[in-house]
């Protein structure tokens, strides 16, 4: 079997389908090393370096043309098919939105979350969302032979929202980074923070992609309400998240895009992690965080008490109260923080990206 998979969000430093590109890539050549894959990444002028795991069986097509111009020509001739840039393929597997028309080869859409059309007032960029929601979304589900919803969440949103017959969809959960899911603490650990001058207790937010959903005012009232000196460590670009939370206050750190490897000695260090927000599609950084051993307190809305499965406080998004209620109650209740943590351990260890890719390739061979 040939693969050919969109990795072109595998050249972006962070954000959810970043991770989900990377970890779903490299484990599916882990657990198939006998197929061919093929990265197919087009993006104008080439800058920067491609992603490459330095495997046997994978080759890259890299194609200069803008992603917009190369979709708005297949959006209006359907042409040229993808296997004019991959060879002939059996299955070609977008990642996000995008699925080009293709001669043979049988076609898979992976949909993260469907956010943006019951909430379009929680993202900043509209014209973006706009284009790729309303448009290409639809243009992908139209052509695919098979959905992948990364979450219970996301498929009743793909029957509701889209129409997609739900016997069309396979719910793959993410995976979890092995990183964090081995991870031990050591000295190496504490030197590591203390580069980020985290030298004391703190709470963290693996933030992402900065966008109002992420709920950033009301956690930083929150936080400043239950404990107006611990320190919020918010993980993401520093210069948008600062657009967002406009004039909050707080005693607020903003380390930046951090690089994978250090995320888990930063999760380790902290006392609680935050993540309240206001909608998502699956909610990687929750399982990161249970991985590292830290209590969770997120959401009660879309994925997210499906993605914690009771191993995490849900509070109401939406007040601060209870966001501030539940960091307050967590931070007097010793046990309640122990029994997270064997909780939250064991909840991440059911999802690895062994799991998702297993699951992935049996859905591309039912379809060849």
């Amino acid at each position: 079997m040939k693969i050919a998979i969109d990795a072109y969000h595998t050249l972006y430093p962070s954000g959810g389908i970043a991770r989900y590109s990377r970890g779903l890539i490299t484990a599916l050549l882990e657990a198939a090393p006998r197929e061919e894959m093929v990265l197919f990444v087009n993006r104008f002028r080439g800058k920067g370096r491609l992603w490459n795991p330095e495997m046997e069986n994978i080759s890259t097509r890299e194609i200069l043309l803008p992603r917009q111009l190369l979709q708005g020509i297949w959006d209006m001739i359907e042409w040229p098919p993808i296997e004019f840039f991959t060879g002939a393929i059996d299955i070609f597997h977008g990642l996000h939105f995008v699925l080009p028309p293709a001669k043979k080869a049988k076609k898979v859409l992976t949909v993260h979350d469907l956010t943006y059309l019951r909430f379009p007032h929680y993202f900043t960029n509209r014209d973006l969302n706009e284009r790729g929601y309303r448009h290409e979304l639809p243009g992908g589900l139209a052509k695919a032979d098979a959905v992948i919803a990364v979450s219970s969440r996301t498929r009743d949103d793909l029957v509701e929202l889209m129409k997609i017959p739900e016997d069309r969809i396979r719910v793959i959960h993410e995976g979890v980074d092995s990183l964090f899911l081995a991870f031990t603490e050591d000295e190496k650990s504490a030197a590591l923070r203390r580069q980020y001058d985290l030298n004391s207790s703190y709470f963290i937010f693996l933030v992402g992609t900065p966008e109002p959903r992420k709920n950033l005012k009301r956690t930083v009232d929150a936080v400043m309400k239950a404990s107006p000196d611990m320190p919020l460590v918010m993980v993401g670009p520093p210069e948008p998240l600062r657009k967002l939370l406009g004039q909050a206050t707080g005693k607020l750190l903003f380390p930046g895009i951090v690089p994978d490897d250090h995320l888990p000695a930063l999760l380790s260090g902290a006392l609680i992690s935050l993540y309240p927000s206001l909608y998502e599609g699956f909610g990687l950084p929750v399982l990161e965080s249970m991985a590292c051993g830290v209590p969770v307190i997120t959401s009660n809305r879309g994925s997210l008490p499906e993605i914690a499965g009771g191993a995490a406080i849900l509070v109401d998004p939406e007040d601060v109260d209870s966001i501030s209620g539940a960091i307050s109650g967590l931070m007097k209740d010793e046990s309640l923080q122990n029994h997270l943590k064997v909780m939250g351990k064991k909840r991440a260890s059911e999802f690895t990206w062994q799991k998702t890719a297993k699951e992935t390739l049996s859905l591309y061979r039912e379809l060849v």
